[in-house]
């Protein structure tokens, strides 16, 4: 087990001021909506029927064995694609989003969606899970992974490296708080070290 931390900010806020203070708050708060979409979102795709399983699981194939970046990259938007089509509730158990207007929830519900979509896209493709109950808020979020095999392991590390997460991470949490908001994710050295050596110490 290796946790993901996402810690997200406000560019425009500098200095310890009384809006950052408030701005903080904002972001906390929109940071336990995230877990709360994450988690809902994950056992709606737990619950999925036979059928779409199969889809999501072809898909997943395609993007792990295209030889191409360009083919891989179509592979991960068909992806995407299959897991928002298969998850219309998703898009209805955001009633706490309040601080946006109702003509732009309908859109912005969307936008979460699609970003939570290529986010699990790509955890998906790595073979990487969410314990989506040991998931905590504090001063980030903290999502802790499973990782089953080292390569796993190793290429959460190349994706967290990537900068990928970053921009996913950021788009969601812009879209919860309406202003632009820039998350950074990271693992855990120390973590990530224990888990490789567990992984290695399995393997023999």
């Amino acid at each position: 087990m290796v946790g993901v931390h996402v810690k997200c900010t406000v560019p425009e806020i500098e200095e310890l001021t009384d809006e950052e203070r408030k701005m903080n708050k904002v972001i906390i708060d929109a940071e336990k909506r995230l877990k709360t979409d994450l988690r809902d979102f994950i056992r709606d795709l737990k619950s999925l029927d036979q059928e779409s399983k199969e889809s999501i699981k072809q898909a997943v194939r395609k993007c792990r064995q295209a030889k191409r970046t360009v083919d891989r990259d179509c592979y991960i938007d068909e992806l995407q694609s299959i897991i928002e089509e298969r998850i219309p509730k998703v898009l209805g158990y955001r009633d706490e989003l309040q601080t946006i207007t109702k003509e732009r929830i309908p859109e912005v519900l969307k936008q979460v969606v699609r970003h939570l979509a290529k986010l699990l896209a790509h955890f998906m493709i790595i073979g990487i899970k969410f314990d989506i109950d040991g998931m905590r808020v504090h001063d980030s979020i903290m999502i802790p992974c499973r990782c089953k095999t080292t390569d796993g392991l190793l290429d959460l590390d190349k994706l967290v490296a990537s900068g990928e997460l970053d921009e996913l991470f950021s788009l969601v949490m812009s879209c919860l708080i309406n202003q632009q908001v820039t998350a950074r994710v990271s693992l855990s050295e120390k973590e990530f070290k224990n888990c490789l050596a567990s992984l290695n110490a399995d393997a023999g």
